[in-house]
């Protein structure tokens, strides 16, 4: 049961921040007996950290690159201050720079027969967490953008906030899920070194007092809490609370080929996109989606 805070060493200089790792796994173990944490001073992907450790495992290997025993695929939630080539869908870049960033992905075995819609739950879990809806009808400024996108709003605009990358890998009998999260904390994520424009959004516009650490600590026990309950009932349940938050519902959208006007997502998920033609369901797949 590791709750490791010793940060893999750079050749340069980082900004190290103090993450309450004991408090955190004693908080995360009642909810995922055996989940280790451990937090990276830098690395390339954390989700690519995690995808190795599982395909190493089905290579025969007995000890990674960070020092983990190979074979102990029991979940992990691994954070890195600094990622350097963290990924998105379709291939896409998400750099980060050490405080004004939070990236981190969390792994754990499931057995599930139907993953439609889990990044939308994700989604949900995270927004949920930072900006809890308190009344009826509040408009929330965390909004999602279907299907990995978060956005944070001011008035009717917004601008991109974090994304979430979902990978999956065989570990035996079951499958290894990873869920990859890059949130932007502070004006420190829009520096050269994470090649981020200014049409990004950060969580300290939300709340000044967001730091990378106390933002993992609201976020890490809402997503292993959705991930139980998605193992356990899938999507549908979360299919309300996405629609709270649906950026693009009731908007003119386009996505791949085909543009219509989104009327929300289904039981599963998929995209409902109205056109000439009637309603068509997007599942995902090569599948961007923009803003008309």
């Amino acid at each position: 049961m590791r709750r490791d805070e010793t940060l893999m060493p750079s050749s340069a200089p980082e900004h190290h921040q103090h993450w309450n790792v004991e408090a955190l796994w004693a908080q995360l173990s009642k909810l995922l007996p055996g989940i280790s944490i451990e937090v990276l001073a830098r690395t390339d992907s954390t989700n690519t950290a995690l995808l190795e450790r599982v395909r190493n495992e089905a290579r025969g290997g007995n000890v990674n690159a960070y020092g983990r025993r190979s074979h102990d695929m029991q979940p992990c939630l691994l954070v890195a201050e600094h990622q350097t080539h963290g990924r998105g869908r379709m291939g896409r870049t998400w750099l980060s720079t050490a405080g004004g960033s939070l990236t981190f992905s969390l792994g754990l075995p499931l057995e599930m027969s139907d993953w439609s819609g889990l990044s939308l739950t994700m989604g949900c879990a995270i927004a949920d967490a930072l900006d809890p809806l308190l009344e009826a009808g509040q408009t929330p400024r965390l909004q999602l953008k279907w299907p990995n996108d978060i956005w944070l709003m001011d008035g009717s605009s917004g601008r991109k906030l974090g994304g979430i990358l979902i990978e999956t890998v065989p570990a035996g009998s079951q499958r290894m899920v990873v869920v990859g999260v890059g949130l932007n904390i502070s004006e420190l994520s829009s520096g050269p070194e994470a090649q981020l424009n200014t049409g990004f959004a950060s969580l300290d516009e939300l709340k000044p007092e967001f730091t990378a650490p106390s933002v993992l600590a609201q976020v890490a026990p809402a997503l292993v809490q959705a991930l139980l309950s998605f193992q356990q009932d899938g999507f549908a349940p979360w299919q309300a609370a996405y629609a709270r938050r649906d950026l693009t519902l009731g908007r003119r959208v386009s996505a791949g080929a085909q543009e219509g006007l989104s009327r929300g997502v289904g039981p599963g998920g998929e995209l409902l996109l109205e056109t000439a033609t009637g309603i068509q369901s997007i599942s995902g797949g090569e599948v961007s989606l923009r803003l008309n």
